[in-house]
């Protein structure tokens, strides 16, 4: 696990409910959706600004994170997650990246993506 100390920022993972669509297919339904405190470094990788049909700033950003929550339940990240920090809201990028020490699970590494404008 990484050092308390070293994770400086308390984020809110955001999970969507589900529900059926008229096909009776499931399907996200973020009006339902549940949180969960993490603390977790935070990185931007890269940015970018988007003008060819619109004004959008577009960034990529790494976090690092131990394998729990805040609360010490076990931490579930997946590509529809959401990630908020202060002001800044991000989308999860694929899976959550493991990183294992030689004898279990030592971090989760998680790709995000904010796009503005």
């Amino acid at each position: 696990m990484i050092p308390d100390e070293m994770l400086p920022h308390l984020v809110d993972v955001e999970h969507p409910g589900k529900r059926l669509d008229r096909n009776e297919n499931e399907v996200d339904d973020w009006s339902a959706s549940t949180r969960a405190p993490v603390w977790a470094w935070l990185q931007q990788n890269t940015g970018a600004e988007d003008t060819d049909q619109r004004n959008a700033q577009i960034g990529e950003w790494l976090m690092m994170c131990n394998p729990q929550t805040a609360a010490g339940a076990p931490l579930t990240v997946y590509g529809s997650a959401r990630v908020h920090w202060g002001a800044l809201h991000f989308e999860v990028i694929g899976p959550a990246g493991p990183t294992y020490a030689p004898d279990r699970l030592h971090h989760y590494e998680i790709r995000l993506r904010s796009v503005e404008g």
